[in-house]
């Protein structure tokens, strides 16, 4: 069939017309009350469609303005109240992310892991600032951003609205989390949380690096009773050489002990448009292969945007010697399916890091003789069989060795240099997704009607029971989606024997 605004081809399926956005006209009756039925609420859903204006949000490329117009008109139709009760929440969900990637040019590269698997340690050694804190608790409860400046530093703060903050303390509650709620009471914290909830953002100019610290300290540290109430850090940097748009994150762990900040980073795996997912070089058992698997089940099984680095390299025994044992290890079980599926790719994305040593080789001429820095890298520099003095005559080997510069060189090259043309790829495959979801719906909608229609002829209560056996089969196939897609996800963290195998060869491994 064709699209009876523009002539262009259309399956019967298709919600819109890709090219004019015009509602298709699904169906021809030939009865002519239901007929005039039909033409009438399809008028309808078309002043839906017409009070949808444009944003200009999505402006800055011409494609992306009509994936996101597309995609905003047809979620106007999918939340009228003759269609939202056949919609998955999933799909609105899907649907949300696509507009909120469209809505600037901003590339997101998302830190990713554990608890304390060295996220914030490896974004200060990318920023070069000690700006992420990397203290024993864990520090990032929130989304903390990090991008250059053009005229100034500046720290920006959003806040949690009541209905996420409710949803946040449930899961605090269901999770029996019992470390925040203790925390969350020992600072007094309910006596200040109406002054922050549903706040407008608040941005704050910063005048040094050190102003900028104590900032970012004064909103994320959770030693503050404020932090529970702060969604999200952003922090603009002027001495930060990197393209307008290109957006550092750093995320709650991925098994922190509320599953509601857990969630956020999961749901961010899924806006971000390059991973590194961090793992301690020497810790891949099961849990951390699980980790792996879950970031490429988030991400679409798209490989190619995720980057495992293994970090704090410097805890390992014989740093050098171990890491080559332990690579050959990892790339056995990346290769599998459930991650890279590609011996190159793997070979080629598996980095190994040691960012806390790199920081401390880039400031050792102002580590002071006796501090807690300098016996910290005085006891590094013993794995390496180095003595605290001689280091300027092997800066070199340990800077190569901490691999930070490489994973700085291969992010530049293969992300960063091409971000927009990635960008709007990754926008075109979200909106892909979404509309085969949205056909996909449409097919089932449409089948549902007309067999409804094939009961046109027979008396209300029959009409009244198939289109309610209808509705309970359409609720019931998403539940048996939504089971499959857990019971997939859940084969590929736990179930996997090569992750079996490779608990058992790391524990005998011995790593000396």
């Amino acid at each position: 069939m064709e699209c009876k605004t523009c002539g262009k081809s259309l399956s019967s399926t298709d919600l819109l017309c890709s090219s004019c956005n015009t509602l298709n006209e699904f169906y021809v009756f030939k009865n002519s009350e239901l007929q005039a039925q039909f033409t009438s609420k399809l008028n309808d859903l078309n002043k839906v469609i017409e009070n949808v204006l444009p944003s200009v949000e999505y402006a800055w490329d011409e494609s992306v303005s009509l994936y996101a117009s597309t995609i905003e008109k047809a979620k106007a139709i999918l939340k009228t109240d003759i269609i939202k009760d056949q919609v998955a929440t999933k799909t609105f969900k899907d649907m949300d992310n696509l507009l909120q990637r469209c809505k600037s040019a901003e590339f997101h590269i998302a830190l990713v892991g554990a608890i304390k698997a060295g996220k914030s340690t490896l974004i200060n050694a990318l920023l070069g600032y000690d700006l992420a804190s990397t203290r024993v608790t864990p520090e990032t409860a929130s989304l903390t951003k990090f991008r250059s400046s053009k005229e100034n530093n500046f720290v920006k703060v959003s806040f949690y609205t009541s209905d996420e903050w409710q949803r946040l303390w449930n899961s605090a509650k269901d999770s029996r989390a019992k470390v925040f709620l203790e925390e969350y009471a020992k600072l007094d914290a309910e006596k200040i949380k109406n002054d922050w909830l549903n706040q407008d953002s608040i941005t704050v100019q910063c005048e040094s690096i050190e102003a900028l610290k104590e900032e970012i300290h004064k909103w994320s540290s959770s030693k503050t009773a404020t932090h529970y109430f702060v969604k999200e850090v952003e922090v603009g940097l002027v001495d930060f050489d990197m393209p307008e748009g290109v957006v550092f994150v750093d995320t709650p762990g991925l098994d922190d002990v509320v599953a509601y900040r857990s969630d956020i980073t999961r749901d961010y795996i899924n806006r971000a448009n390059a991973v590194l997912v961090c793992v301690k070089s020497d810790s891949l058992t099961g849990p951390e292969m699980a980790t792996i698997y879950s970031v490429f089940a988030n991400t679409r099984y798209n490989p190619e945007k995720v980057y495992i680095i293994a970090t704090q390299l410097d805890t390992l025994n014989r740093p050098e010697e171990n890491w080559k044992e332990q690579r050959v290890e990892w790339l056995k079980y990346i290769t599998d399916e459930g991650a890279y599926g590609d011996p190159q790719l793997a070979s080629r994305n598996l980095i190994p890091v040691s960012g806390y040593l790199y920081s401390l080789i880039k400031k050792y001429d102002a580590i002071e003789e006796g501090s807690d820095e300098y016996f910290e890298l005085a006891s590094i520099l013993m794995k390496f069989r180095i003595m605290p003095q001689n280091v300027g005559e092997h800066a070199q080997r340990l800077l190569d060795f901490t691999g930070v510069d490489s994973l700085k060189r291969q992010i530049e090259k293969e992300v960063i240099n091409n971000h927009k043309v990635l960008l709007i790829q990754d926008i075109r495959e979200t909106y892909l997704l979404c509309k085969e979801d949205i056909r996909e719906l449409t097919s089932k909608m449409k089948q549902g009607q007309l067999e409804v229609i094939e009961y046109s002829e027979k008396n209300i209560h029959e009409i009244q029971k198939r289109k309610a056996e209808r509705e309970q089969e359409l609720v019931e196939i998403e539940t048996d989606k939504k089971e499959l897609e857990t019971l997939l996800t859940l084969v590929k963290q736990t179930t996997s024997s090569r992750v079996k195998e490779l608990t058992e060869a790391i524990k005998g491994m011995a790593v000396q």
